[in-house]
């Protein structure tokens, strides 16, 4: 009956030990194989005959993966029936009958009979997928982490609940001036401690929308300064958690140089209207002429009265005095236009009326108004709301187009030119100057507005170029097309403020 029963045992190991999936095999205190299961013949290539009787280690563990030979004094499997403890281990390689080498993880266990140890039992299994899905995940975190780091926008890993500061790349910590470990212990709150509002709401819109962005926002550096930042960010779930992964671009650099670029524009402008200026001297001078001759007439006659005694003439005195003083008044109001022509551009804009930017510019362009016999008519708009500009370069996008006509009418036999200012929609108005001259050639039509282009043999061709920055710095845009019967006719549209109120011209 034990017979009967010991042999059924036996048979339920066997089974158990054909069934299993891991290589199983047994050592004697020699090292020497007792037995194997037929995984450890499949996962090694040997058969149950060819390992039997033999020293494991010399057989499937004698060499590093590396290529270095494996001391068996230093074999955690050997260790085992040495020291009677169980030992893991899940770096190494077993080595197959055909030389070729795979990864194993195994457990090396000790065996005792009636507490004395007589050997191990040694559990292994081929782990090449899982190093191959490790060694993935790992290269894979590794060429996250360069691209993390070698982006020079700040990117930032947020807990969206609460705003923690999960991980941040070398940049966000150069911009700040923190350590990384400094970095990621602080949250979203203390980099933005006075935006409470504004980072709520775009937390929220991240939120809602899965991806957000905003320019509102700055960053307070360990230093104490602020940082003005573009934020953009998007939702990702992270070990079951949701984040926000956001970028944050340092504009420091980016407002700089657009501040200079406005600087250098504005510059340029001013250079366009004092060259201006020089063409428009002879005019001036005729026009300053009239009012300051009348004044010196006016004057020597009121001399002339006050030495005599006639009574009659002193009662004409106040008379002259005050024609004297509007021809004064007259000559001053086209120097003070003058000055406010080429002075530097004002930094802020204001509601201004069209029709009296017109108005101004024509008297400025054509002294009198008129130029070489030009018929010349202003044609203001009834009802037009005010505009949000610069007077100046509205201005002087105004007078360049006159001026630009004039010089094109020079040749013509019944010259025209106007400027009209209409609605256009709800949204726009419409500035027109319209000439019936020799209009512009097909070839250059497409290059009007591009810098260094010019129809006039000593032009430079900036004064086009400079009108259409101006017009899209305002939101408008600017156009030349030819004039039915002939001549050219440019526009431009200024965007209409909600703030501005109707108003006649």
């Amino acid at each position: 009956m034990a017979e009967m029963d010991e042999e059924l045992l036996r048979r339920h190991r066997d089974l158990i030990l054909s069934a299993t999936g891991d290589g199983v095999y047994g050592l004697d205190c020699e090292g020497r194989t007792t037995f194997s299961n037929p995984a450890a013949s499949r996962l090694t290539g040997f058969s149950p005959e060819e390992m039997i009787g033999k020293g494991q280690h010399d057989l499937i563990h004698h060499t590093h993966a590396n290529g270095d030979s494996y001391p068996i004094m230093e074999c955690p499997i050997h260790a085992a029936f040495k020291d009677g403890k169980v030992h893991r281990v899940s770096n190494e390689v077993f080595w197959r009958k055909d030389g070729s080498s795979f990864p194993v993880e195994y457990v090396s266990t000790p065996i005792f009979d009636d507490g004395e140890l007589v050997g191990a039992v040694v559990s292994f299994r081929d782990i090449t997928i899982q190093k191959q899905a490790e060694d993935a995940l790992r290269e894979s975190e590794e060429r996250y982490r360069k691209i993390f780091d070698a982006t020079h926008d700040a990117i930032f890993l947020v807990a969206v609940d609460g705003g923690a500061i999960l991980d941040a790349n070398e940049e966000a910590c150069h911009m700040l001036g923190y350590r990384h470990e400094t970095l990621t212990r602080l949250s979203v709150a203390d980099i933005h401690p006075d935006e409470a509002e504004e980072l709520r709401d775009f937390f929220a819109a991240v939120t809602d929308h899965g991806k957000w962005k905003t320019d509102k926002l700055s960053c307070l550096a360990k230093d104490g300064g602020r940082i003005p930042v573009r934020l953009s960010a998007s939702i990702i779930r992270l070990e079951g958690r949701d984040c926000a992964l956001v970028l944050a671009q340092d504009m420091r650099d980016y407002i700089a140089a657009e501040q200079q670029t406005r600087k250098l524009q504005s510059d340029l402008h001013h250079v366009s209207r004092l060259s201006a200026m020089g063409e428009m001297a002879s005019g001036m001078a005729h026009e300053l002429n009239q009012p300051l001759t009348a004044v010196m007439n006016y004057t020597q006659a009121s001399r002339r009265i006050l030495a005599s005694d006639d009574a009659e003439q002193r009662a004409k005195l106040a008379s002259f005095m005050d024609k004297t003083v509007a021809q004064a008044e007259r000559a001053g109001k086209i120097i003070s236009g003058l000055r406010k022509f080429i002075r530097k551009d004002a930094v802020d804009r204001s509601f201004e009326d069209i029709n009296e930017i017109i108005e101004e510019a024509g008297r400025l362009a054509l002294p009198g108004g008129s130029a070489d016999n030009v018929d010349f008519e202003i044609q203001p708009g009834a009802g037009l709301p005010m505009v949000l500009v610069d007077r100046i370069q509205i201005q002087q996008v105004v007078f360049n187009l006159v001026r630009n006509s004039v010089e094109a009418l020079a040749d013509s036999r019944q010259p025209k030119l106007s400027v009209s200012a209409v609605r256009d929609g709800d949204e726009f108005l419409r500035v027109i100057v319209r000439d019936n001259g020799p209009g512009v050639a097909d070839e250059l039509m497409d290059r009007l507005f591009s810098s260094f282009v010019t129809t006039k043999a000593d032009g430079m061709g900036l004064g086009l170029s400079i009108c259409r920055s101006i017009v899209e710095d305002h939101g408008g845009r600017i156009e030349a097309r030819p004039n039915e019967g002939g001549g050219m006719v440019f526009q431009f549209t200024l965007p209409v403020s909600s703030g501005s109120d109707g108003r006649d011209g």
